[in-house]
């Protein structure tokens, strides 16, 4: 607003999650800004900068404000949900004892300017104009307007700390193909600033060169001369970076379907993320390598407009063969009228109907809204090129209001965490879900995303790596995915390109069909690690598991806990705790699976270690080494659940100790020896049930990372 003021920044440019000093100048507008006036510095609720205090020049976070005004008094705070959705989070400026006149300055300084103390660190993502919104109420009255000028900096990634190689995951003996090279810095961004090549091998053969630029390389021309599973590994010339692609299978003919791999879930600054959907798209295709992509905005915010914007940003990005594209939207209502669901159009130039107009203006709106989500099936019925996808986030979705007209998969894991119960829920209830995954990313990052930090609210916001869909299709075209989906031959992934294969004879994950004698399942898993277990469930019920083949190492334990406290927005559970052993020694203590920094395990003493650590429906656990008798015992405690074991006890079976919440709960044992990872298992379930049967498949590999395929619902008629 013209007469509000306007500001600066003295720093145009940072690495991302970078410890620095800058300073942001407002200089007061024609109004001034009377006693009472305040001045908000917001932030985006997803941005993980460090959280302002203003008490310590020494610890981190630490910001400074003053004027060149002699004729007033400032009062700077930190106010966690000062202003609305997605900035919420603001520095508090209030005047008093005085007025500001026009010309007047106040500073903003974030960081220590003479180089003592930690500094002010920005956030981990990287951002192509990180805006400061500054907003000024210059009547105290409550009113608050936008400066004409904003101060903007531009955040980039790091220094790259790995490699990353994208391979295609099926290819044909003697054809070639492509790999997809990228390096990584230490918050999951592109190493924008890494123009140097790599050499790459399969085994020890070195296969060929790339040249990264910005981060970025390909080399093509790639053959493979037998049938198998491979891997490829890439090291920069410097000897230091170096990385592992995921498993390609060679096979000796075209397989008879192709599998893709896409984020179909994702938001922009128009809603409450950040970037444009150019950018966001672009870095799908791009950056991630994506082969397909959705953009799911939260209906409530997405103005006509916007909206029109959208779908043109869809169409410019869609190039059948190359990179697809969905249009669509998040169906945003409360979980009372039915929660979140994304929404996908086959076809462009869809209207939207919103769950309500909250943030662009109820009063205007024009009888288009579609609330509870039944009218909105209700708006869609007879039509087979409307897809939705219930989703958990903050709100969850109601399944109360599921129909299978337009329900044909469910997101079981996203940035927000992993919702196996979602789907169990499902299940239980005989409905039909397939399964895929997705990030629901906020950082311009689909496809890439990482956990972020301690938000401005005080919790992590992000808690882990995005979610991918891998899809069995018969081309990559808008047309056959979308059959692929409706057909279920889908399965989600913790954001690994894992390869999982379920079939029944000539059917596939997601079908259904009817059978008179005992089916028989087959497996087959190439992980991106060593593969801790593959279960095969009925239902609810885990029917078989590649880890009762394995030899168990007696000297090892390991102890894994997971769940989620509630279904809705305050989800995460804490879980920090410790243990001891009573007449053993604890040895060689190893974290598994954490995501956070600073969430980790460590041992204090042979006897007892304790952990920082908390789950969104994920895994986190240790293993250790122990020396151990007939009468050790092991205490766990922890927030949620603490219990007493007699190792003895753990020689026949594993022990899973429920621990409250939603799926929480603690699984203890000694661990595996030779795990592989290819894993090939057939199944025939001598206790089938009479009529529908749905098997569907878990992963969960050293690196924490998992996998699930879409139910395959077979009848079984005796």
């Amino acid at each position: 607003m013209i007469g509000t003021g306007q500001a600066k920044i003295d720093l145009k440019q940072v690495f991302a999650g970078a410890h620095t000093s800058f300073a942001i100048e407002y200089e007061t507008g024609e109004f001034g800004v009377d006693d009472s006036g305040e001045i908000l510095i917001a932030r985006r609720d997803v941005c993980d900068s460090d959280i302002p205090q203003f008490e310590n020049p020494l610890a981190p976070g630490y910001v400074s404000v003053w004027t060149d005004s002699k004729a007033v008094i400032l009062k700077a705070n930190y106010i966690a949900d000062r202003y609305i959705r997605p900035w919420k989070s603001c520095i508090s400026i209030r005047i008093t004892d005085g007025s500001l006149c026009k010309g007047d300055k106040v500073f903003i300084r974030f960081g220590n300017p003479d180089g003592q103390g930690m500094g002010y660190r920005l956030q981990t993502f990287a951002e192509k104009e990180h805006l400061f919104r500054v907003l000024v109420d210059c009547a105290g009255s409550g009113n608050f307007y936008d400066l004409e000028i904003q101060p903007v900096l531009e955040i980039i990634g790091g220094t790259a700390q790995s490699l990353q190689i994208v391979a295609p995951s099926l290819v044909v003996k003697k054809e070639s193909f492509s790999l997809f090279v990228r390096a990584i810095d230490s918050f999951g961004n592109i190493a924008v600033t890494c123009n140097s090549s790599a050499t790459l091998w399969q085994g020890s053969a070195e296969i060929g060169r790339v040249r990264l630029t910005e981060g970025i390389g390909i080399c093509n021309g790639i053959c493979l001369d037998q049938e198998g599973c491979f891997t490829f590994i890439c090291r920069d010339d410097s000897g230091f970076v170096s990385g592992k692609s995921n498993p390609v299978k060679c096979g000796r003919e075209k397989a008879d379907h192709s599998l893709f791999w896409g984020d179909m879930h994702g938001q922009t600054k128009e809603t409450v993320g950040t970037g444009t959907p150019d950018l966001y798209f672009a870095f799908a295709r791009d950056k991630s390598h994506m082969d397909f992509c959705g953009w799911q905005g939260n209906d409530f915010q997405v103005t006509d407009e916007t909206w029109q914007a959208l779908n043109a940003s869809v169409r410019k990005y869609h190039e059948p063969g190359r990179f697809v594209t969905f249009p669509g939207y998040e169906w945003s209502g409360t979980t009372p009228v039915g929660g979140d669901h994304n929404i996908y159009y086959l076809y462009d130039d869809q209207p939207i109907h919103r769950s309500y107009h909250w943030q662009i203006d109820m009063d205007q709106r024009d009888g288009s809204d579609r609330s509870p989500i039944s009218e909105l099936f209700k708006e869609f019925a007879g039509r087979d090129d409307v897809m939705a996808v219930p989703h958990v986030g903050g709100r969850y979705a109601n399944i109360d209001f599921y129909d299978e007209r337009f329900i044909h998969l469910m997101e079981i894991h996203s940035h927000h965490g992993t919702f196996e119960w979602f789907v169990e829920e499902a299940i239980a209830r005989c409905l039909k879900p397939g399964i895929l995954a997705a990030s629901d990313d906020h950082t311009c990052r689909p496809g890439l995303s990482y956990p972020t930090r301690k938000t401005s609210r005080g919790f992590v916001s992000f808690d882990v790596i995005g979610g991918y869909t891998g899809v069995f299709a018969d081309e990559l075209t808008r047309e056959s995915l979308w059959q692929a989906f409706r057909n279920r031959h889908t399965y989600g992934t913790t954001g690994e390109r894992i390869y999982l294969n379920v079939r029944c004879g000539p059917y596939r994950m997601g079908d259904e069909f009817v059978v008179q004698k005992q089916p028989k399942l087959q497996v087959e898993v190439l992980g991106t690690d060593e593969i801790l277990d593959v279960e095969i469930k009925r239902g609810l019920d885990v029917v078989a598991r590649y880890s009762d083949t394995l030899a168990r190492n007696r000297n090892r334990l390991r102890i894994v806990w997971s769940g989620v406290r509630v279904k809705s927005r305050a989800k995460k559970v804490n879980w920090n705790g410790s243990l001891s052993i009573r007449n053993g020694k604890i040895k060689n203590v190893q974290n598994f699976a954490f995501n956070q920094p600073d969430e980790m395990a460590c041992q204090l003493s042979g006897q007892d270690l304790k952990w920082i650590s908390s789950t969104s429906g994920d895994i986190d656990g240790i293993e250790f080494d122990l020396d151990w008798q007939e009468n050790t015992f092991l205490a766990f405690s922890s927030q949620p659940v603490s219990f007493t074991v007699r190792i003895q006890d753990l020689i026949n079976s594993d022990q899973t100790i429920a621990a409250g919440g939603v799926n929480q709960k603690v699984c203890i044992g000694f661990a595996t020896l030779d795990n592989a990872e290819q894993v090939n298992m057939t199944f025939t379930d001598p206790e089938i049930k009479c009529g529908v049967n749905p098997y569907w498949v878990k992963v969960t590999q050293r690196n924490g990372h998992m996998a699930w395929s879409s139910p395959i619902y077979i009848h079984y008629q005796a």
